[in-house]
């Protein structure tokens, strides 16, 4: 699973020149979507953080009261994943701790509370690709909710679901927390709190509003990404050789951005990709710039990220578990894995038949030997749609499948190898496809 500028002709380089510029409307960036979540302190400050983001991100702040951490779960479909965010900034507490005067009880216990939050992150995780920011719960000032003798909250409880919640939180390696709390003290919760001792002044909103905003643009400014992709009809097939000296690359998009996402850091160039799609297969090509190629393996399916690796994974169906693995390394090895379910026996999948899978590799510079100074090495491939025979094979015009374009990049002797991969991958595993980008397949002629 693991790194050409190859010394193209005149020809190749005008394609990589063309191809850079046929982006398409449809390959520009998007506008970022950031949900912001919660009960009637974020419909306090959601109006600062819109304006702080004005022209950086679209927010989306539902006019409704979050409410507690179960009306959040319910809605989590129509208010958050729908809207496939880039981030989502939430809180829920302040109605879960609220106590009935009569009998004592809690809106939502603290045990529930718990497994309300464990549910929307678990679910936030797998369904989408959003940074996550949990908001803490804001105090509150008892006598001035006891004095207007109605539900009542307490400080305690509010540290105890705060507690709480950190603890459940403490479970991500994908979570940031936005510590409100915290700041309300620091602002000093008798100033910043209105005589209700639950809800902020405007100057006290407008200060949770800067700084969820900043936590927002924090996550908002990590490696980019290429989270959606228009795979277009080959005109003509390309000639399956490494060199990329087809014209017809020139109408794929460029696929230029391939950082450790799960680390928050640049992939460090000098990787691009394209796709392309006809009625018999799936193209490819990559080019690579690396300084020291590597190998390893020299028969079908060995275990080439053990070396310099391009990767390709394709999962056609959300709702499915089958998904695609296709690789190539630079002495042109392949390994292609059609996994029926994540975590299936390696050796079991790569002794299924093959499928006609071909890719070829260029090398600018010299494989497995130290010392030289290499450049770099190119990648193109065919995959023919039986290789997704297990999903049906070739997608309809319009289809849109979910994918990820990696690679391994091997260095000198006793340096940290450099992965990277073209989807938001907020783990790093390859194969956390819950994370991958949207692939989408426009029809002949467009």
């Amino acid at each position: 699973m693991r790194n050409m500028v190859c010394r193209v002709g005149v020809l190749s380089l005008a394609v990589l020149l063309m191809a850079s510029s046929a982006r398409g409307e449809e390959a520009k960036a998007e506008t970022p979507v950031v949900v912001v979540l919660g009960d009637s302190i974020r419909l306090g400050y959601a109006p600062t953080v819109a304006e702080r983001l004005k022209g950086l991100a679209e927010v989306v702040s539902p006019a409704e009261n979050g409410g507690d951490s179960a009306n959040i779960l319910k809605h989590l479909d129509e208010w958050v994943i729908s809207r496939k965010p880039a981030v989502v900034h939430f809180n829920a507490g302040l109605h879960d701790l609220r106590t009935d005067p009569r009998t004592g009880e809690k809106q939502v216990g603290l045990e529930a509370y718990r497994a309300n939050l464990a549910k929307i992150i678990g679910r936030l995780e797998k369904e989408t690709s959003a940074r996550l920011i949990f908001a803490t719960t804001t105090p509150v000032i008892d006598e001035r909710v006891a004095a207007r003798k109605g539900v009542l909250r307490f400080e305690a409880d509010v540290e105890a679901y705060n507690a709480a919640a950190r603890e459940v939180l403490g479970k991500s390696a994908v979570l940031e927390v936005d510590d409100l709390h915290g700041l309300a003290l620091t602002m000093g919760a008798a100033e910043a709190l209105t005589e209700d001792g639950v809800h902020f002044t405007v100057k006290g909103s407008k200060r949770l509003g800067d700084q969820v905003a900043g936590s927002i643009l924090k996550a908002l400014g990590g490696p980019l990404v290429d989270r959606e992709v228009v795979c277009r009809w080959a005109a003509s097939a390309p000639v399956i050789d490494g060199k990329l000296d087809d014209l017809v690359w020139a109408s794929a998009t460029v696929i230029e951005h391939f950082p450790a996402y799960w680390s928050n850091k640049e992939g460090g160039g000098g990787t691009r990709a394209r796709l392309l799609w006809d009625k018999d297969a799936l193209y490819f090509a990559g080019t690579m710039t690396d300084a020291e190629i590597k190998s390893f393996g020299t028969k079908r399916n060995d275990t080439l990220w053990e070396g310099d690796v391009f990767e390709l994974f394709f999962k056609p169906f959300e709702d499915r578990l089958e998904y695609y693995e296709f690789q190539v390394n630079p002495k042109s090895v392949i390994l292609e894995l059609p996994f029926a379910t994540r975590g299936e026996d390696f050796k079991k999948v790569a002794a299924l038949a093959a499928s006609g899978y071909k890719a070829v590799a260029t090398v600018d510079g010299t494989v497995d030997q130290t010392g030289d100074k290499d450049r770099g090495w190119t990648v193109e491939g065919r995959i023919p749609w039986e290789a997704f025979a297990k999903t049906g094979g070739r997608p309809e015009v319009g289809a849109a499948w979910k994918f990820a374009i990696c690679r391994y990049d091997y260095g000198p002797e006793g340096t940290k190898t450099a992965a990277m991969s073209s989807a938001p991958l907020r783990r790093f595993s390859f194969h956390r496809y819950e994370d991958y980008g949207v692939l989408r397949f426009a029809g002949q002629g467009r």
